[in-house]
């Protein structure tokens, strides 16, 4: 005889029984926690590894060049796949910036899939931040929990930060980390999490340590002002593979004592404006012909006025180029940093070579001339630098050094006239509140005029490994004059 329909409805109710999780009980003994906890509130050098009895469950803490923690087998794998056949199903948007290039899911703080509740849930729950704050030394806020999934694809990468952010009277200060790769995540696919060690003022110097991703792993670090890491580059072979995570921090009330060292960045990291020089330099030696013409000026100006840009491509006398071209190979070389502002090399040409010589064109009344003949402005002095962008190198956008508005002048010179190909990054990206005006990509013998005037930024777009080919280009901004009504404010 059947039930009733109200006895079968309730049966089947408890079949459908939220799911709940919670991390392996090992984890939550004396055994682990005391012992664990004294390492990582220690001043430990050395890194340190406690595993368990049946060898399931290992928790590591590399020393240097901060405290990171990393718990391995932490949750029912069968949750974590069922966790991630939910994640599959949500909105998935494209972050991309001058600092990253990742997919990542809205908030999930009020998410409903079951799962993900589940989770979020017992993150947030007293069991598991007291683990936190018992393991860190830390004491953290109640209620008060970030939680999102990233999905960074082939090419993808967050470049040096150090999630030093405050929310009102809280403060960021653990950061998380639910690595939900698949399992056969190697350290030869990439997205490893680097660890930066700092320079004697605080600054971000070189990544040091690295952890790699696995499945079913919790990594986390104390967040503050020399935290610098990065989620470094994936680089597998087959695109269809992932690095699935699930991030977000816990928050406390107090922050962390600034160093006793002045962090601040300078302006003198930027190149120096210099006046022009004013040696006779004849603009027939250098500049393609069809742009001394008063007639192309005239159309490159109508151009350059309506649109606040212009791309003058074959812009060198060939002969010229090439000579350029091949002196570039020659050339020493210095890496600049800090990596949270740049990375890329300053190139120092060999004195009277054509290299050299087209540097101190570019910086000359003469082509001060050429250039108001072209865009209708009057220029007074400029900055100038030749550089080139390897794998891995990039600029960011920083409030403490921003570059002086202007004109921009940048000279590409790429060796191979190969189409540069916007997945390889390396592009130089214009924006003004978060949209993009204007993207630059290498061109051989190219050279590109924009007016970037206040508000507008710019950066060069981190190079992946995709990327066959370096850029190299002569990087200048050019101090616009002031006006006559400017000029008589200032009398």
């Amino acid at each position: 005889m059947d039930p009733p329909a109200e006895k079968r409805h309730r049966s089947s109710s408890t079949l459908t029984k939220p799911p709940s999780v919670s991390i392996n009980p090992w984890y939550l003994t004396a055994d682990f926690t005391k012992p664990f906890g004294a390492a990582f509130t220690s001043d430990l050098t050395t890194p340190y590894t406690h595993t368990s009895p049946d060898s399931t469950a290992c928790g590591t803490i590399l020393a240097h060049p901060f405290h990171t923690a990393k718990l391995q087998n932490i949750l029912p794998a069968e949750f974590l796949h069922s966790l991630k056949t939910e994640l599959l199903t949500l909105p998935w948007h494209e972050r991309s910036n001058d600092l990253y290039t990742f997919h990542q899911t809205d908030d999930l703080a009020l998410n409903p899939l079951p799962h993900i509740k589940a989770l979020r849930d017992y993150l947030a729950s007293d069991q598991f931040v007291s683990l936190m704050e018992t393991l860190t030394g830390t004491e953290l806020a109640r209620g008060h929990l970030d939680i999102a999934a990233q999905r960074y694809k082939k090419g993808g990468h967050l470049l040096c930060h150090d999630d030093d952010v405050q929310r009102g009277k809280l403060v960021r200060r653990i950061a998380y980390i639910i690595y939900l790769v698949d399992e056969q995540w190697s350290e030869e696919d990439g997205g490893a999490l680097g660890l930066y060690t700092n320079d004697s003022r605080g600054q971000p110097s070189e990544v040091v340590a690295r952890l790699t991703p696995e499945f079913n792993s919790l990594g986390f670090f104390l967040t503050g002002l020399v935290s610098f890491h990065t989620v470094e580059e994936i680089t597998v072979s087959d695109p269809s593979r992932e690095r699935w995570s699930v991030t977000g921090w816990f928050y406390g009330a107090t922050t962390p004592p600034l160093p006793a060292e002045d962090q601040s960045l300078s302006p003198s990291l930027l190149p120096a404006f210099l006046p022009f020089n004013d040696d006779y330099v004849e603009c027939a030696k250098w500049v393609n012909p069809d742009y001394l013409s008063s007639k192309t000026q005239d159309r490159i100006q109508d151009m350059f006025l309506d649109q606040s840009s212009v791309q003058l491509r074959q812009f060198l006398v060939p002969d010229i180029y090439a000579q350029v071209i091949a002196e570039t190979d020659s050339t020493d070389t210095t890496l600049l940093g800090p990596p949270h502002l740049r990375r890329y090399l300053e190139l120092s040409p060999l004195p009277q070579s054509t290299l050299a010589s087209l540097l101190v064109f570019l910086r000359s009344s003469a082509f001060a001339r050429l250039l108001a003949a072209l865009t209708s402005i009057d220029t007074v002095k400029a900055s100038q630098q030749l550089r080139k962008f390897e794998h891995g190198h990039y600029t960011l956008i920083h409030d403490q050094v921003q570059e002086p508005f202007g004109l921009d002048v940048s000279l590409s010179l790429q060796h191979t006239e190969l189409e540069w190909e916007d997945t390889w990054g390396g592009a130089t990206h214009y924006i003004a509140d978060k949209d993009e005006l204007l993207r630059i990509a290498p061109e051989s013998n190219s050279l590109s005029l924009v007016l970037r005037d206040e508000g507008t930024l710019r950066f060069v777009k981190f190079l992946n490994h995709m990327a066959p080919v370096s850029r190299q280009e002569i990087a200048m901004v050019f101090d616009i004059a002031p006006s006559e009504s400017e000029e008589e404010e200032e009398e």
